[in-house]
């Protein structure tokens, strides 16, 4: 109960920002001024979460008994691992001096959102981290490697890369030794996510609507085969991303051979591949392996006539990029739908590995460390280390020497590694960016062209709309009038 307690006060904080705290439950008999609570200072909420965490886990039992009934309970690795969550945000420039809330307060009283930063706020986050990363790796856990099933072909080297990427949140979580807490409810909307890629998903189009559509600057944002950013890559065609290149053997694995698709999509990391389905991609999975991985069927969108591509307007994808990385390879879109549970982690170790590195590199900018945990994830995505990276490929080699440097590349690898899993837009908050990030329209491909030069296209879909007040959710008009004190979130 002190877990849930913490863990629905942080979720409030982090929407809300300073909210009531009720400590000791109010008796039936509260008067009004007992009733209507005022908001407390960030600080003061960050400091009840983590008492309540603290006083939850020595009572926590270390793991599960019996995984297959009771997976989701609280252990105490959960509670290490939300409380370094906690405490990283804490530490983050939105809720760390954050200027913009300067006038954020009530009348005579110090302001709500702390206006000085304190660096020492990263040093017990540090220690948060530490803790939680000693504790999942002490219960054996450690980044996931797909193991395939005995009916599956042999996998080349490209294909299993991308499976152990692809199926860390697809393995069932009792097999998966990554996640370190998962959502109970199994994810139900994997037909929106699958592009359609057979006659039979064509005739079915309620199974596989497929109308999950990823923005371009996300396809835009993963690495090239280099392990850096594709303007960053001194041998990768940045400005000519948007020709035309026909598919040769040498990809024959993540696209079909002879196609001709975008000149973005050749030369990329495997967890693009793993992640997204688009135009001209492989798809592995969907009952379909039967004929072999050299002829994996592929993805055809251009077009209303294409496969894939719009057939009305809601069985659309605006984008012409999907994220495959949330259905699982073993479900079945076709006359007949047979759907393969999948469960989106709360916490896995490769995120716990990232948000260590980043309060490392925080508190004391590079070190041993800092490198040492965010290329675990690299090395599992394939990639090389970030230093090696940078030096040898990067057009701005000194980037992943400095703190500020630093800093952007273990956010880029954040938003890379736990893409889709709805983690992106809580970092975004905290660190401040997500005006920044939402600066550019959303763009996709021109989706109703069949001539590839006329599909490969951007095409601006909508300019989103995030100003200041924006960081923080509102409170309903009816609730200050009810309760006064509650004041209204700045900019609203």
């Amino acid at each position: 109960m002190k877990f849930l307690k913490a863990y629905y006060h942080f979720h409030l904080l982090r929407m809300y920002g300073p909210i009531p705290v009720v400590r000791v439950n109010l008796p039936i008999t509260a008067g009004t001024s007992e009733v209507r609570t005022k908001r407390e200072a960030t600080d003061s909420v960050f400091q009840y979460v983590k008492q309540l965490l603290d006083e939850a886990t020595p009572d926590l039992p270390m793991t599960i008994q019996d995984p297959a009934q009771s997976l989701g309970r609280i252990t105490q690795l959960i509670a290490l691992s939300v409380k370094a969550e906690v405490l990283v945000t804490q530490a983050s420039p939105f809720f760390n001096g954050n200027p913009d809330y300067a006038g954020f307060g009530y009348k005579g009283e110090a302001p709500l959102m702390p206006q000085t930063y304190v660096a020492a706020k990263w040093d017990t986050a540090v220690l948060a981290c530490k803790a939680a990363v000693d504790a999942a790796e002490a219960a054996g856990l450690k980044l996931y490697n797909f193991i395939a099933p005995g009916n599956l072909p042999a996998l080349p080297a490209e294909l299993k890369k991308m499976m152990d990427l692809r199926h860390t949140i697809g393995e069932k979580w009792e097999q998966n030794p990554e996640i370190i807490w998962g959502l109970n409810p199994v994810f139900g909307l994997q037909g929106m996510c699958m592009p359609r890629v057979n006659d039979k998903m064509v005739q079915n189009l309620g199974g596989a609507p497929g109308n999950f559509a990823v923005p371009l600057v996300m396809a835009e944002l993963f690495y090239t085969k280099n392990g850096v950013p594709m303007n960053e890559d001194r041998s990768f065609d940045y400005r000519g991303r948007y020709a035309v290149e026909t598919v040769t053997a040498a990809d024959k694995y993540y696209m079909h051979e002879g196609y001709q698709t975008a000149k973005m999509h050749f030369g990329r990391e495997p967890r693009f591949y793993a992640d997204l389905s688009f135009d001209g991609a492989n798809y592995f999975g969907n009952g379909m392996l039967d004929q072999g991985v050299d002829n994996l069927p592929y993805v055809t969108a251009r077009g209303a006539t294409s496969m894939a591509g719009p057939k009305d307007k809601i069985r659309v994808n605006v984008t012409g990029y999907w994220p495959q990385k949330l259905v699982n390879y073993q479900s079945v879109f076709g006359e007949q739908v047979t759907t393969i549970g999948l469960r989106i982690p709360m916490i896995r170790l490769a995120g716990l590995y990232l948000l260590y590195a980043e309060a490392l590199n925080e508190a004391g900018g590079p070190t041993a460390d800092v490198y040492k945990y965010v290329d675990l994830v690299r090395e599992r995505a394939g990639l090389k280390g970030v230093l090696e990276s940078w030096t040898t490929y990067s057009s701005n080699p000194g980037k992943a020497s400095s703190k500020d440097g630093l800093r952007q590349i273990i956010q880029t690898e954040r938003r890379i590694e736990l893409a889709f899993e709805g983690r992106a837009g809580w970092d975004l908050r905290r660190w401040k960016v997500m005006q920044q990030v939402l600066a550019s329209p959303i763009q996709g491909w021109d989706i109703y062209q069949a001539d590839p030069q006329a599909y490969y296209r951007p095409r601006t879909l909508t300019i989103p709309v995030f100003g200041l007040k924006d960081y923080l959710w509102p409170i309903k008009y009816d609730e200050l009038v009810v309760n006064p004190n509650l004041i209204q979130n700045p900019y609203w």
